[in-house]
């Protein structure tokens, strides 16, 4: 059965309906691609989308506002859970991002948002914190 298939297809390359293109080698290895958690505070959603090379920022497929990168680990809260989503936002613009291996001694992220304000008062160091704060980010759009 192969010695017909390679009948055929010496037979296409002979007629030159099947082209053989060499194996191009890129020129320098980039890695794999990862689709990162992004998230959007108005709309409470998060999107996994590419990290782009240039300044030019994600929007949100609905309210088309501005989407912001959380990290590979950032697992989203449900939408209805406003308490949860102001504890992540409180995070973000803090200068906390989801990256992580989960192998280190640095204490946990806060569970609720009641514990955010201790949390950030102690770990001032704390491995994940490695953006620097943005107050600029909002929760919640004006729509005035």
């Amino acid at each position: 059965m192969n010695d017909e298939k390679y009948r055929r297809m010496e037979l296409r390359k002979a007629n030159g309906t099947r082209e053989v293109k060499p194996i191009v080698s890129p020129s320098y290895h980039r890695g794999p691609e990862y689709l990162i958690a992004h998230a959007c505070f108005p709309c409470r959603k998060s999107f996994k989308m590419l990290l782009l090379e240039s300044d030019k920022a994600h929007k949100c497929p609905d309210c088309e506002g501005l989407v912001y990168e959380m990290g590979r680990s950032f697992t989203a809260p449900k939408k209805t859970d406003i308490k949860q989503w102001k504890k992540v936002y409180g995070l973000y613009v803090e200068g906390f991002r989801f990256f992580g291996s989960g192998f280190h001694n640095a204490e946990k992220l806060p569970e609720k948002l009641s514990d955010l304000k201790y949390f950030l008062q102690r770990n001032s160091e704390h491995h994940l914190r490695i953006a620097k704060p943005n107050y600029s980010v909002e929760f919640e759009r004006n729509n005035a």
